[in-house]
This record gives structure tokens, sequence and C-alpha cells, in this order.
């Protein structure tokens, strides 16, 4: 990085570009890209290189400096989560023994016939639970582990106030956190008839299925430098992919791709290539999540897998460059596919108009203006009608979407400042965050904090009034969401060279005031009209808009 200034520049580690545009201030403890936008403190930034949790971020930092970390908490509590790591680690170390031993013989052979190497098996340290139903219960009786564990391992079953595995007579697939610990497991059955192909661990406080991916610990690197990752279904789908020398990979973990698997796939990448299964079940499941994934801002291609296999099938019959040349180079956007696949030009019209009114009531939940219309463009040149008239359906589901309750926020970019009020709410901050304390005493004497618009701008605020002595580090430290973050940082990142202060401190009071008495006018030319229809006197109400108005020009 090279010194400009106070700060340093250089190439922005979360994004490709040939012009240096990530800023680090030292003496603030903060970075920011002003082309990607990432910004926080020292361990935001682990969070978001490594991709790792605050806690992960705080203990690899305290190892590296040397400084031992310890978590407030009771012993009991701490000794809980210690043996719900250590008997999954157990667990998995005696299902992969059990696999290369005399138990495991035949297993081992199918895997190896299936395409996996040993090399993969032993990297994603894949095992085998014999039927015995007290074969991992028997192996950890030395370890004394208390009842509280045994239940919420979600490693075993009771009955009758009697203990048994869960897993029994399955090939067994460790499914690890974004640190690489253990934390629950994926078994396909083996050499029984049982009718559950597939058996996944229950949630427990360890695993979280909606926040975890199969392998995340293993690809984050390649999906990290290749800019893109390849979404699959099964555990045998990554490893096949993986081996094959396809690494940029991850697997939804026994579970729905929901819109929390959105949220941590954006931690990665913006770009997703969905290969699920090529039978009915996998293209529906593949339609669904690319909706998921654009309404969480994420581009979705769908890859197309020949002849109803797997995709581990498909890569172990034509090699990686067949499932680059025929797979990934040639995927569909997630539209297209879905009109393929349903065979919407052979369509009635009546399936045609629900099939459509379908997909824009998907478009609807799509945030970004410039992926919505592209969508109903291509819809209406698809379904050869006009433009408008798809964009008079569009509305139509927008007006029936607003009466639906809402169940989450939407995410959003960053705001843009430029509106006056938005640059007096940033002046505000300014003022508050400077180091004149005059200044900062008229915004406090003078400022309702509920008057500024921008909730990331109140907040910030709301926290520089109460801790004048915060600095930007920790600032950031309050802003958990990383589009908070973003804004946030960029705002801390920039130098203020006003030599007036206490001027702008005046200027930005007296237009956030003036802003707040316009929309106080509104409110009250509404009830007037209110009052006029029912014959009551508005007089008193009249009085206050001509003072207000007033108090504007003034």
């Amino acid at each position: 990085m090279k010194k400009r200034g106070r700060n340093f520049f250089g190439l922005c580690p979360f994004h490709n570009e040939k012009t240096p545009s990530f800023s680090v201030a030292p003496d603030k403890g903060i970075y920011h890209c002003f082309g990607c936008g990432n910004g926080g403190n020292a361990i935001n930034f682990i969070m978001e290189y490594e991709k790792i949790n605050f806690v992960e971020a705080l203990q690899q930092l305290g190892n590296q400096l040397g400084i031992p970390v310890e978590f407030t908490g009771s012993d009991d509590s701490k000794e809980f989560f210690a043996s719900l790591y250590e008997i999954h680690k157990v667990a998995a170390t005696l299902y992969h023994s059990t696999l290369f031993g005399d138990r495991g013989v035949e297993a081992k052979k199918y895997l190896l016939e299936r395409g996996l190497s040993e090399k993969s098996i032993k990297l994603f340290k894949v095992g085998f639970a014999p039927e015995n139903s007290k074969y991992l219960l028997n192996a950890i009786k030395s370890k004394n582990y208390n009842r509280e564990v045994l239940e919420k391992s979600g490693l075993f079953g009771f009955s009758n106030d009697e203990f048994f595995d869960r897993f029994r007579s399955r090939i067994m697939f460790p499914i690890s956190n974004s640190s690489g610990k253990i934390i629950a497991f994926g078994g396909r059955v083996f050499g029984t008839d049982d009718p559950a192909k597939y058996m996944n661990s229950p949630e427990t406080p360890l695993y979280r299925k909606s926040e975890i991916f199969y392998g995340l610990n293993i690809t984050r690197e390649a999906i990290r430098q290749s800019g893109f990752t390849i979404l699959v279904e099964g555990y045998t789908d990554l490893i096949q992919l993986f081996q094959a020398g396809i690494k940029n990979v991850v697997a939804v973990s026994g579970t729905a791709f929901t819109d929390r698997h959105v949220q941590q796939i954006r931690r990665f990448t913006t770009k997703v290539y969905l290969a699920y299964d090529g039978d009915s079940a996998g293209i529906n499941a593949a339609i669904k999540a690319g909706y998921t994934l654009l309404k969480g801002g994420v581009e979705s291609h769908v890859i197309k897998i020949p002849d109803g296999l797997d995709p581990d099938d498909w890569v172990n019959r034509d090699g990686a460059e067949g499932f680059k040349t025929n797979g990934i180079e040639k995927a569909s956007e997630l539209l297209h596919f879905h009109l393929q696949s349903t065979d919407f030009k052979d369509m009635s019209s009546s399936e045609k108009s629900n099939l459509v009114k379908e997909i824009l009531e998907e478009a609807a939940g799509i945030s970004d203006p410039i992926v919505r219309q592209d969508l109903i463009k291509t819809l209406a040149q698809s379904a050869g009608v006009e433009e408008n008239q798809m964009v008079h359906m569009f509305s139509q589901q927008i007006k029936k979407k607003r009466y639906q309750p809402k169940t989450a926020k939407s995410s959003s970019r960053p705001q843009l400042f430029t509106t006056v009020n938005a640059k007096a709410e940033l002046g505000i901050i300014s003022v508050l965050a400077g180091d004149n304390v005059e200044a900062k005493r008229l915004i406090k004497e003078k400022l309702d904090i509920n008057q500024l618009q921008n909730e990331q701008l109140k907040k910030l605020a709301q926290l520089l009034v109460e801790k004048p002595e915060v600095n930007p580090a920790e600032i950031l430290a309050y802003f958990d969401a990383l589009e908070d973050r973003e804004i946030i940082s960029r705002i801390l990142m920039e130098e203020d060279n006003t030599t007036e202060l206490l001027q702008m401190a005046e200027e930005c009071l007296q237009t956030i005031s003036k802003v707040t008495s316009k929309e106080r006018i509104r409110e009250i030319r509404f009830k007037i009209r209110e009052m006029e229809a029912a014959g009551q006197d508005a007089k008193e109400l009249m009085m206050e808009v001509v003072q207000l108005q007033k108090e504007i020009n003034a």
C-alpha cells in the first residue's frame, strides 16, 4: 500500500480492480473501499476476508497478537459447548476410521466406484456408521458426557430413557462451520432398504441449517478468487467437482435454500451458478433458489444437467472440461431457464398468462430496479407482448404485494447523499465527529435526533451524542450489517476540510428544521381537509400553518 496524506491506498482485496481504491486510515483504525463500498474496522476486515464470524475473528486476532481472548459466561456453558464440539470430533474420527477398517470395506468400495478418490475421502473426512445401534454411544462411554450433551448433540435418539445412535448403516459426511469445526453430519443410507435415502443432523445449539453450507470451510478461498460459486444439492456432487479441479463450489446442508443462505453467500460473491439435479424436483428447486438469490441481490444462472444426471455423475463421466464447456459456459440466466424448462412456447394462452403472473410476483420482490426492469423486458419479449403491457401487469403485482404483510426487511445498497436534507444530515455527523467543542455543543442543544431521516445516520448521531470520545473503529463495531458499515465507513473515512464548523452546524440545523416544518405543514393541511369535510372549524390549524411558513421563510 502507498501513503497518500494521512491514509494508505492499495488494490482492494474484496473485488477485482486495476486502480487502487482501497483506503486504510491507521489513526482512525478503519478501512473503506471507494470502489465496492466494503468498510469497517480490523475485526470486520478479518471477518470479511477470512469469511468467519465475529468470535472466530476475535480469536484469530488474539492469536496473531499473542493476546489471550476469554469470553464471559458461566463455566457450565463453556463446558457444554466444548463438549458438543468434542463429541462431533470424536464421532467424525470414529466414522472415518471405520470406513477404512473391516466394517467399511463395502462402503469404501461403493464410494471409489462412484468416482471419489481416496484422497478426497480423507480430505472431506467421509466415514461410515455401521448398523450397530450403540456403536458411537459405546465409543464415547469413557468420556462421561452428561445427558444434556447427548440429547442436544443431534447424534442420538432415545426411547424409554435409553439412548441409541441416530446414524446407522450410513455413509457419513461431516458438516463443518466456517472455521472447520465439525458441527453436524449428513448420512446416506448404505446396506439397508431404509426409505430415507439421506438423514441429516437436526438443528442443535451448534448447527443452524439455514446458515451453513457444506464444504465452505474448504472451498471459500477458491470462491473468493474466481468471483462466483457453483451451488449444488448433494455432498458427493461437491466432492466430485472439487476433486476434478472445480473448487469454487458449495452445497446446501440438508435443507431448502432460504433468504438466510443468500445473506451468507453475499459475504463471498454476488454471482451463483445453480447445478441442481436434472430431474423435475431438482429443476423446480433450482428455479426457486434462483429467484431467492435475485431478490437478495445475487446474480443467478442455472446449469442444465444433461439426461437427468446428477452433477457428480456428469463430471465423473465428462470430466472438468466437459462440465465447464457444456455446463458453466452454456449456463442460462434464470428467466430463460425457467421459460425453457416449462415449455413456455408450447403452452396455451391461459397457461402462459398464469406463468407470467407467477414470474412477475417473484419480480416484485427484486429490489434492484435495473435487474427487475431487465427481467420484465425479457419476459415481455418472450411472451410476445408490448413492454408497457407487461409493466402494467407488474404494477398490479406490486399493488397486491403492498397489502401483504412484510416478513423481513429487504436489503438495500448504500444510499447516495445527494439531496439538500441528506447533505445537512451528513454535515451534522461531521460536526459531531469533529473537534470543535462549541459546534458540537450547539448540535447537542438544538438537534432532535428524530428529525434525521436516514436510519444509519440517526443511529450514528445518537452514538456520537452519548459517547463523545468514541473513536471511528469503535463506532463501526456498533453496526453489524454490511450495508450499514459501507455507509458509515465512507463517512468516517472522508476528511472534512471545513474550517467554519460552527457556521456549518447552524446551517445544517436550519435546513433540517425547515424540512421538519414542511412535513408538519403537509400533516396539518391533511387534517384541515378532514375537519372541513366534517364541518368543523380549522382556523387554529390554519394559523399554525401560517406561523410555520413564516419560520421557513425567515
